[in-house]
């Protein structure tokens, strides 16, 4: 995994294109110089982990870049991704609060990630409301996104929970292109098998709601309406 790492400066967040989503969005330059131990500016390659369930937290991690699958697994061996994760989103926020890690983070996509280490957390929360407040926000942000998770992706028919993932990843960046998880992680995703994964994933290839951007599957354009009605369970 390649990492560079260097210690923080307020030039370095200022110019980051998720300033504003990040845990250090309204520190000011008197909070900056609370920070006394470098920050790591990681590049994860697909299939990396961030940090594994049951780990000790050190570090919180802000996603710059990529996506990021939370996974926890079964006493069977099967794996439930329980979230996924995208630039502005924080990886190991129960570390802030004395935790281990609640499941295994990975990267998906190339991810790339600033680590922040716990004590930098602990020092400004305690000198810094600013950041205080963030956090919290950050918590509240956290926990409604894993509830509609739940609520959106794990009701419905397959073709239903594929069409509110699909919606959930546009959203995410912002248009109508997404980058579509293997077919493992999607049925992991949605509590559905690899299988069924892969046939409603054919089901809309054939009826024009996913149309190709690449050879490998990974890449589409998707019809919002059309999706938004199946989502809905009106078709």
């Amino acid at each position: 995994m390649p990492v560079k790492i260097h210690a923080m400066q307020e030039a370095d967040c200022a110019n980051c294109g998720v300033r504003d989503q990040s845990l250090f969005a309204n520190l000011t330059s008197t909070d900056f110089k609370l920070i006394d131990q470098p920050i790591h500016d990681l590049a994860h390659e697909p299939h990396a982990t961030l940090f594994a369930e049951g780990d000790r937290g050190e570090y919180v991690f802000t996603v710059r870049k990529g996506l990021v699958k939370l996974v926890r697994y079964q006493s069977d061996g099967s794996q439930r991704i329980v979230r996924l994760l995208g630039p502005g989103d924080i990886a190991g926020l129960e570390s802030t609060a004395g935790a281990s890690y609640e499941s295994t983070a990975i990267a998906i996509t190339d991810v790339h990630s600033c680590r922040i280490p716990l004590s930098v957390i602990q020092r400004l929360e305690a000198d810094s409301p600013r950041l205080h407040q963030q956090l919290v926000r950050k918590w509240h942000e956290a926990l409604k996104t894993a509830d509609d998770f739940i609520a959106d992706l794990a009701s419905g028919n397959a073709r239903q929970r594929l069409a509110r993932l699909l919606l959930r990843l546009a959203g995410a960046g912002g248009h109508d292109q997404v980058l579509l998880p293997s077919r493992e992680d999607v049925g992991a995703v949605l509590g559905i098998t690899t299988e069924t994964a892969s046939r409603a994933v054919a089901a809309f290839r054939r009826e024009g709601l996913m149309e190709d951007l690449d050879r490998q599957g990974r890449y589409f354009r998707i019809s919002a309406d059309a999706l938004s009605t199946i989502a809905a369970g009106d078709a």
